[in-house]
């Protein structure tokens, strides 16, 4: 596995982490300064993504992410992820880029594919 591979699996991690843990988890994958946006928000900083992934896991108790394929170049990173119901069963798929500094993830940018 690349160190962007692991990369974005940790961060996927962070989604479905237990609560006390996340924002130290994000801090290991994240800037301080982090942005993130999907088509339903945007935020900035570890405090408030690691806000918004705990709204996630209250919306959809026991789901995860896992990441199916990572391409990169350039400090940059595009994941391909599907979202994982408690069951294991595919929910949702999508695409997430990323600009990368210091080894971290400092920008995420997150799309939802059609079913």
């Amino acid at each position: 596995m690349s160190d962007t591979q692991q990369l974005w699996t940790d961060y996927a991690a962070c989604w479905s982490a237990e609560p006390g843990e996340r924002l130290a988890a994000l801090g290991a994958v994240a800037v301080d300064e982090v942005g993130y946006r999907d088509p339903g928000t945007e935020v900035s900083g570890l405090a408030e993504l690691a806000d918004y992934m705990a709204g996630f896991a209250g919306t959809f108790p026991g789901h995860r992410f896992r990441i199916d394929e990572v391409l990169e170049h350039h400090d940059r990173s595009l994941a391909r992820w599907t979202q994982l119901s408690e069951q294991g069963e595919p929910a949702m798929a999508g695409v997430s880029t990323a600009l990368h500094r210091d080894g971290r993830l400092a920008d995420v940018t997150g799309f939802f594919l059609p079913a």
